[in-house]
């Protein structure tokens, strides 16, 4: 009886989980569509395609929908892989190398979502403190970085740290991905591979770097 209890309450976890990423799925899809002034918890149920009670009872608020925005994209860019691969990563041109490849997820993921949400965040006090949150995890996930490659003696004598978490946290963004895909028609492989070569060479020691190239190619 109660591994039967446990079972049962185990599916009840994961049915309430999937409920809730289907309502915050559902919400984002109106946020982008609709704006999040624009978008009421009655549509967001109707999106969801489940009750407006179950909505009330999963989140209470529109605003708690909203919060598990940044969440939600962590997810569908797989991110929790990359940031395990990333702590045990010991090489210092694979670490960059990680780096740019879940960036290049986001973008192409999730690059609508994030879009969404900082354009709204000019407007609405909610939407800004998610894109706050989005934008602090970014920082953090940089400043760690940098601190790895400092530790291993593996940063470039002339930055300092300032520089090197400017210089990272500028090219191995979301925006700039974007930027250079949809205003100047480069592939997200063209991206990814010359952003890894110029981080490599700005960031890493040139005793560790000597090889490195700024490829374009790819498709």
């Amino acid at each position: 009886m109660n591994w039967y209890c446990q079972e049962v309450a185990t599916w009840r976890q994961q049915q309430a989980a999937g409920t809730r990423r289907q309502i915050v799925r559902a919400a984002l899809r109106l946020f982008v569509a609709s704006g999040y002034a624009g978008t009421t918890v009655e549509a967001i149920a109707a999106e969801a395609g489940v009750a407006l009670a179950t909505v009330y009872k999963a989140f209470g608020t529109k605003a708690a929908i909203a919060r598990e925005l940044n969440d939600l994209i962590d997810e569908e860019a797989a991110t929790a892989g990359f940031t395990e691969r990333i702590a045990a990563e010991t090489n210092p041109a694979e670490l960059i190398r990680l780096a740019v490849a879940l960036n290049r997820s986001l973008h192409e993921r999730c690059g609508d979502i994030i879009a969404a949400v900082r354009s709204a965040a000019a407007v609405d006090a909610t939407l800004a403190i998610v894109y706050a949150e989005g934008t602090r995890r970014h920082d953090d996930g940089v400043r760690w970085l940098i601190s790895r490659l400092e530790a291993d003696g593996a940063l470039a004598p002339s930055l300092t740290t300032t520089q090197a978490v400017g210089l990272l946290s500028t090219l191995c963004s979301v925006e700039a991905f974007a930027d250079l895909t949809a205003r100047h028609g480069w592939t997200a492989s063209q991206c990814e591979n010359w952003t890894t070569s110029a981080l490599s060479q700005l960031l890493l020691d040139p005793a560790a770097n000597s090889n490195a190239t700024l490829p374009l190619s790819g498709t």
